[in-house]
């Protein structure tokens, strides 16, 4: 009805039925979350974002990534003795370096693209705009996830829902395929190709008990003849493997309910905005502590420090934020969440 009596206003305002953002709800004592109220604001929602920043970031974090993906290769004495005689010789031609990198670089770069691609079809399908993402580094891993930014508001918190866990899910079942993939053909691989395989401590695979006892499972026979050695000693894998399991705990991190992350979308879907503030607190405040008390700060240290820069921020307003989101989508959300908690719990 606005667009037909006034299509230029429309062009540049929209109007959001959404729960009372202000103060006085708290002193609402009949709704928790707040009374519905209707809020007038400009229709451009665009993230202010340096295209710059963002770029530079991204940049780091892909080198990162190359350099996690050379690391694997740190503890094989045939591929290093050959790169410094390449080194010492000035022989730069490294086409075969690049065909033992590639199968990891692929397995992760694939996975990245099936996320971002579930996430874009459920823009498109529900008629929002999105931003291109931006790559946040992590230490311990290839990198920490591909930020996005809600450009419009979606129609409501369901297709918000829709949008959040479409990007993770997918990506955790692509994780797995290549997991399990790798594995199959580190187990049928010749000795030309065990000579010039990666590798990765032991250390790495107690970082995830749920990758790392199906590596021991598939591997050793499930009696913890892998992860029980010193978290220094290499296991020889081939690349899908390791790509797949990094990208598992990739996935995995994108799932925790904190702030604007894709789990932070589902826990606003479901909880509402006041609701996910105190859960997003909740769990940051958990993870600091967990951080602190068990020392098991490879991933959630560096984890905690980029989120509370690049993700401190709620999603923009859907168009309806009074109706949540359905009991079939927090039964989603629990399984997603659950899964990550095994994915994301180390091997004591």
């Amino acid at each position: 009805k606005i667009n037909s009596l006034a299509p230029e206003w429309n062009e540049k305002f929209q109007v959001c039925y959404m729960t009372d953002p202000t103060p006085q709800m708290l002193e609402d004592n009949e709704e928790v979350n707040g009374a519905p109220v209707l809020i007038i604001h400009s229709r451009d929602l665009s993230p202010n974002a340096s295209v710059l920043l963002n770029t530079s970031v991204s940049v780091i974090s892909l080198f990162f990534t190359f350099v996690f993906a050379i690391s694997t290769f740190g503890q094989n004495e045939t591929v290093m003795q050959r790169l410094m005689a390449a080194n010492d010789s000035a022989n730069y031609d490294l086409t075969w370096f690049n065909q033992l990198v590639t199968p990891f670089l692929f397995s992760i770069g694939f996975t990245q693209a099936c996320h971002e691609i579930a996430h874009l079809v459920v823009a498109k399908k529900e008629n929002f705009k999105i931003t291109p993402p931006t790559v946040l580094p992590l230490i311990a891993l290839p990198y920490m996830s591909f930020q996005n930014r809600i450009k419009t508001s979606p129609k409501n918190l369901r297709d918000l829902f829709n949008f959040a866990a479409a990007g993770p899910a997918v990506g955790m079942v692509v994780s797995f395929a290549f997991l399990l993939t790798g594995l199959q053909l580190t187990l049928t691989m010749d000795p030309t190709e065990v000579q010039y395989a990666p590798s990765v401590p032991v250390g790495f695979l107690q970082l995830s008990s749920l990758g790392g006892n199906i590596v021991d499972y598939i591997l050793g026979g499930g009696n913890g003849i892998i992860l029980s050695q010193d978290p220094n000693t290499p296991v020889v894998l081939h690349p899908l493997a390791i790509g797949g399991f990094a990208s598992l705990m990739i996935n995995a991190l994108d799932t925790i309910p904190v702030a604007g992350t894709d789990g932070g979308r589902m826990s606003q879907a479901l909880l509402g905005r006041p609701g996910h503030v105190a859960f997003s607190g909740v769990v940051y405040g958990a993870l600091v502590l967990y951080t602190i008390f068990t020392g098991n700060r490879d991933v959630f240290l560096t984890y905690l420090f980029v989120t509370s820069f690049t993700q401190k921020d709620l999603e923009i307003p859907a168009r309806n934020e009074v109706d949540q989101a359905d009991l079939s989508q927090a039964a989603i959300a629990l399984i997603m969440w659950c899964t990550a908690i095994l994915i994301l719990t180390p091997v004591n």
